[in-house]
């Protein structure tokens, strides 16, 4: 399982949430990965992972996205509603 997310250079919002992301996969004991869509292996993976907005922060379970998050609403809260709910 690693949390992923999805950024572009000149996206603010991505630049605010990149530490909330770092501490979310530290709080978690998850490993980040991080991909830029200006690039071509993010745009790939993103592309796998239907992923459309960024920022977007995504739990990944093999080739299953578990929950996903975008923009705003990248936040440690969110993230421990959605875990709780995909933990059932």
């Amino acid at each position: 399982m690693e949390l992923v997310y999805f950024r572009a250079p000149g996206c603010g919002v991505c630049h605010a949430r990149a530490p909330v992301a770092e501490e979310i996969a530290r709080e978690m004991r998850i490993p980040l990965s991080v991909h830029d869509l200006e690039e071509e292996e993010g745009r790939l993976r993103a592309g796998a992972l239907r992923i459309r907005t960024v920022p977007t922060l995504a739990l990944v379970d093999g080739p299953r996205v578990r929950f996903r998050l975008v923009g705003r609403m990248i936040t440690p809260e969110n993230v421990a509603r959605l875990t709780a709910l995909t933990d059932r």
